[in-house]
């Protein structure tokens, strides 16, 4: 599946549902002023998280990571209708996390964060994969493609003119991560086992070792200068794009007004 997933304004409304599946919903989290709100994020964190943020180097990894993390647990408190800092999760085998405790097994979810981006994606039923990527000036995007990619994208990447290969690249990449991110098998996935398209705009799984028909895999529109992908392990669906209020660390308490 190809197609974009439709927007639903910050604050209330009814977001346009055709040809989604109101199941799966990736929020849109601009990390910008989480920095003046670090107090707040951190006061819904475990203690876990909290030093899991410790051990980053740069300040600025920090405070990425409380924030990104704080807004998952206000999206899944919205979505599960439970406090968020009561939330308990735990990992598989493989690293990917999950929901424990009480709510175990009631939401799929997957987190990205990239420069001031970060995006959450939420599924009842489907395994589901996010990835944004900061798209930044890299000299070498054919030399990582050459090591790391499909012969199919390597091939379609090699025929851009300079001009259009930086967007192609970071669209490439972040639908691989997705897909990868969904399996559960993250970077341990080989990425050259498998193919996505590059064109930014039309995001389509060309290939996967098991068959694609059972994937819906779709473009995400977020900020400029960013690139972002969703992959779901279900046919033919599609997702509601959220997004939080710039403040929203100021107020995570308003999140709950913000759509149905």
């Amino acid at each position: 599946m190809t197609s974009a997933c439709p927007n639903e304004p910050t604050g209330t409304g009814t977001p346009d549902r055709e040809g989604t599946d109101p199941d799966v919903t990736v929020w849109d989290v601009d990390l910008t002023q989480a920095i003046d709100h670090r107090a707040t994020c951190r006061d819904l964190l475990s203690d876990d998280e909290i030093a899991r943020a410790s051990r980053f180097v740069r300040d600025v990894d920090r405070w990425q990571f409380e924030a990104s993390h704080a807004a998952l647990r206000l999206v899944l408190g919205e979505r599960l209708g439970s406090d968020p800092r009561g939330l308990v999760f735990g990992a598989a085998p493989s690293g990917k996390p999950h929901l424990a405790g009480e709510q175990a097994g009631s939401c799929r979810f997957s987190l990205s964060h990239s420069g001031s981006r970060a995006l959450i994606g939420l599924s009842s039923s489907a395994e589901i994969g996010v990835d944004v990527e900061e798209i930044r000036p890299m000299p070498d995007l054919l030399r990582i493609a050459r090591a790391h990619f499909a012969r199919r994208e390597i091939a379609a990447l090699e025929t851009l003119p300079p001009r259009d290969l930086i967007a192609a690249f970071f669209a490439c990449w972040t639908r691989k991560e997705a897909v990868a991110k969904a399996t559960g098998q993250g970077l341990s996935l080989p990425l050259d086992s498998f193919a996505v398209s590059v064109t930014p705009d039309r995001a389509e799984l060309l290939t996967m070792p098991v068959g694609t028909n059972a994937w819906s895999l779709h473009a995400l529109s977020t900020a400029p200068g960013h690139a972002a992908a969703i992959a779901v392990m279900a046919a033919d669906v599609g997702c509601i794009r959220r997004t939080l209020a710039p403040d929203w660390a100021a107020r995570p308490a308003a999140i709950s007004q913000q759509g149905p």
